[in-house]
């Protein structure tokens, strides 16, 4: 039992290390990178709030759009940034892997909490500013916003490990992934709620993982959105199928990783 606290002491600090030298690479000694991981979503949910204001479009949850539109935004870039920026974690930090104490698993977990814990803190930040506003109002049921939030990264580690074992082999998968991945955006609950969808649309859209997701994040943030549309068992399902698949494809392709 001593041995195996003290192996997850040592792995524990090397995730530690690489996560500090993940921040560093992606967001560098300047504040600006910081300030450019608050700024994206916030433009976004701006811009959006724009076109839809402009056009007389209300919230389909009641309140204001600013709130509505973060809650699809920053789930999406969550799902988003893990889905593509694990896929070339591996290549990043080929040096790194010639150590026997690093793996490839340690590469993708520091930048996956990397991605969730800054996402995290951007999702703070811009839902106080909106509450503090008044744009925004208290949340309804936190456990189902986190309970939400952390099926969903799971679901996108698991995209973001099977991508990184693919390029191993196609070095181009990346541009590949981004162009058949870019059509998500659209049919995933950004803009709209399956309440708001006819029967046949909400039929199709319910079998998307994010969709899912984003719709068990706002029935805990609004108390007028309702989970009535949320597949929990579904959502839950394809979280540990992708994670475990996510896992499986990293754990065979582990040697090969390491000879990138």
């Amino acid at each position: 039992m001593s041995d195996i606290r003290q192996a997850l002491r040592v792995q524990g600090r090397v995730v530690y290390a690489l996560i500090l030298r993940e921040a560093l690479g992606k967001y560098g000694k300047s504040k600006i990178g910081y300030l450019w991981a608050l700024l994206e979503p916030v433009i976004q949910v701006l811009v959006l709030v724009a076109i839809f204001s402009a056009l007389g479009r209300k919230s389909p949850v009641g309140g204001d759009l600013a709130i509505f539109f973060a809650t699809g935004i920053v789930p999406w870039l969550i799902y988003s940034n893990l889905a593509s920026r694990l896929s070339g974690a591996l290549g990043a930090n080929q040096a790194l892997l010639a150590y026997p104490h690093v793996t490839p698993f340690d590469v993708l977990v520091a930048r996956a909490l990397l991605e969730v814990m800054t996402m995290l803190v951007v999702f703070a930040l811009i839902y106080n500013v909106l509450y503090l506003v008044g744009k925004a109002e208290g949340v309804d049921d936190l456990f189902n916003v986190l309970l939400g939030l952390l099926l969903l990264s799971l679901f996108s580690t698991g995209v973001g490990m099977v991508n990184s074992a693919i390029r191993i082999y196609f070095d181009s998968w990346d541009k590949l992934f981004n162009a058949l991945n870019r059509p998500l955006y659209f049919i995933s609950g950004i803009f709209f709620t399956a309440a708001s969808l006819p029967p046949q649309a909400r039929e199709y859209l319910q079998w998307n993982p994010i969709f899912q997701y984003v719709e068990w994040i706002r029935s805990g943030f609004f108390a007028t959105s309702s989970s009535a549309y949320t597949n929990h068992s579904y959502a839950i399902s394809c979280a540990a199928m992708v994670f475990f698949i996510g896992l499986t494809v990293t754990q065979h392709t582990r040697h090969l990783a390491r000879n990138l």
